[in-house]
Formats: structure tokens, sequence, C-alpha cells
């Protein structure tokens, strides 16, 4: 009967993984026994059924029931995709910083002993920083479900009519997206707070290696507050695409508002007076790349580089306005097939 299997879902979404088989024939064996018990006929009425079901009271409750009520920042219901994300963040945080630290090492062999000093502080406190921001994240979606569910009493008011019907397959998100998602997240955030240095030209024009950077540090790490801020959001997106695990209208504006977001600071920080190395073709001459400033070479490699720094943001918004519109997309095709039922209380 679908509203007894709406029921069964709304109890075993909320509990951990390893006991949802379980739980699902325990719970569907009860309440098979309980209509037995009480319908009138030899078929049990959805009438019946519902009768049934505020028997045992609201899904959260019953719930919390098989859980019991420890008290937790990060319940049940969220701990394992809790551990998921801390070892992934974990892993992208050291092994971006790895990269870091094995290119800073080639470049400079004879500062190993300071590069490894601070290799091992900026792992510590990267990791230190990441384990908090996730576990922030976590407890404030746990909060926010303790807020909307009951306490073990049930007394919270419901009908079986209310359950939503178990989410839609055509609408699931592949758990390898938000994964993804959040290791390109942790890594472009390591890169500009620990390796923006790293992006610049390297030459051997003039028989040693040369490194003219592209940005100005000063100026980048003047946005540093905002740069975590917009780390923290954009874990903070695919993490709920990994406990939603469906397309929604919700899902959907929070991309937009983050993407949005993200184009307009790019712009503003790209726009920041001598950003870009305002010494760079000087210093790419230098090195000896160029014989003099006049030549065809550095007219087109200063013709470049005005192009890319000019239109960068272009570029972005460009990025920014196909991602958001795939998105969209899929949104409205999944919409069209018929509603879509998130997958979280």
């Amino acid at each position: 009967m679908e509203v007894v299997d709406r029921y069964v879902h709304a109890v075993i979404r909320r509990l951990p993984e390893g006991m949802r088989e379980d739980i699902r024939k325990e719970l569907h064996g009860l309440i098979e026994d309980m209509l037995e018990e009480q319908a009138a006929g030899p078929a049990p009425t959805p009438e019946e059924a519902e009768q049934v079901l505020l028997q045992l009271g609201h899904p959260a409750a019953m719930a919390a029931k098989y859980r019991g009520h420890e008290r937790y920042l990060v319940g049940p219901q969220l701990f394992e995709s809790y551990l998921s994300v801390i070892k992934i963040v974990m892993i992208a945080v050291i092994a971006s910083l790895s990269v870091i630290f094995v290119v800073e090492t080639a470049l400079r062999p004879n500062e190993i002993t300071n590069q490894f000093t601070s290799y091992i502080t900026s792992i510590v406190s990267a990791a230190s920083q990441g384990f908090v921001w996730v576990t922030v994240v976590f407890a404030l979606i746990e909060y926010g479900i303790r807020k909307k569910t009951p306490g073990e009493s049930g007394s919270m008011s419901w009908q079986p009519s209310d359950l939503p019907p178990v989410p839609d397959s055509r609408a699931e998100i592949k758990l390898s997206e938000p994964i993804t998602g959040i290791i390109f997240t942790v890594l472009l955030t390591i890169v500009l707070l620990s390796g923006a240095e790293l992006l610049a030209v390297y030459t051997t024009a003039n028989g040693k290696l040369s490194i003219v950077p592209l940005i100005n540090f000063d100026v980048l790490y003047r946005f540093w507050p905002f740069i975590v801020a917009f780390g923290v959001a954009g874990v903070g997106k695919e993490i709920y695409k990994m406990l939603v695990r469906q397309r929604t209208a919700g899902l959907l504006a929070y991309h937009i508002v983050l993407s949005v977001a993200v184009v307009i600071f790019a712009g503003f920080l790209l726009s920041q007076p001598n950003f870009w190395n305002p010494a760079f073709m000087e210093q790419l001459q230098a090195t000896g790349m160029f014989t003099e400033a006049g030549s065809e070479f550095f007219t087109t490699v200063n013709r470049i580089w005005e192009a890319v720094t000019g239109n960068l943001i272009y570029l972005i918004i460009l990025v920014t306005l196909i991602d958001i519109g795939s998105e969209v997309f899929k949104w409205l095709r999944i919409k069209k097939a018929g509603p879509v039922i998130i997958n979280i209380p």
C-alpha cells in the first residue's frame, strides 16, 4: 500500500544507512500485523492504514525510538555523510598542499627546510579549518532538521496524507558530482590562499629558471576572508547536494545565487588597481625572453597579456552563464517529467 511505503521511507531516511534495511522489514511487518488485527474486512482499506500509521506516530518520532535520543552535534541521520565529507576535504587539502610543496621544492631546493616546515603548518591549519567549517555546516543542517521534527512523544499534529512520496530516481544526483565539486572547491581555495605565487610564467631564456608572477599577491591576500567565505559556501552547496541527492528548486536557487555572487566578487577583485602584476612585461623582458621592447615577439606577447587581463572577467561570466543554463535546463526537464521530492526532512 502506497501510504505505508511512504511512511516507512519517511522513517528509515532518518536512520543511519546500516540500520535502514532491517528497520524497513521490521516496520513493514509491524504495520501488516496491526492491519490484520484492526481491519474490518479481508483487505485493509487506505483509511484503516492511515489510522494504524497515526497510532504509530510521526515518522520522526518513530525514527527517534529506533535510534534513541542521544545528545549530539551531528545526528545519526547525517553522521555517515558528515564523515564522508570530512574524509574528502582532508584528502583534497593534503593533496593540494602536497602538490604546492613539491612544486616549490623543485623551484627552490635550497629552501627545503623552511618549505617543509611551512608545508606541515599549512596542512595542520587548513585541515583544522576544514574540519571546523564542515562541522559547522552539518551542525546547522542538523539544527534545522531538529527544529522541524517533533520530540520522542510525537505530539506534533500530522496526517499520513502529508507524507511525501518516495523520491523519484529521475531527479537523482550522482554521488560523484558533489564529491568532484568538493575537491575542486577545496583545491581552488587552497591555491588562491597558499599557492597563488605559483601562478606565474616560468622561463629559462637566460639559461636559468626565472619566475614572473601573474598577479600581485598583496592585493589578492587582502581579500582572503571573502575567498574563505566563498569556499565554505561552495562546499556547503556540495554537501547539500550530497544529502538531498535530488535536483530541487531550492538547490537551483542556491546554485544561481552563489554563482552570481562569485562572478560579482571576481569582477570586483580583477578590477582592483595593480591586481595584475604591473611590471609583468618588464620582468619578462629582464629574463632575456625579448631582445628589445619593440620587437615583434614582445608586441605579440604584450597584446596577449592585455587581452587576458582585460577580458578574463568576460570569460568567467560566459562560463557561469553556461553552467547556470545547464542547471536550469536539467531542472526544467525534471519538472516537466513530474514533481521532485527532496530526500531530507
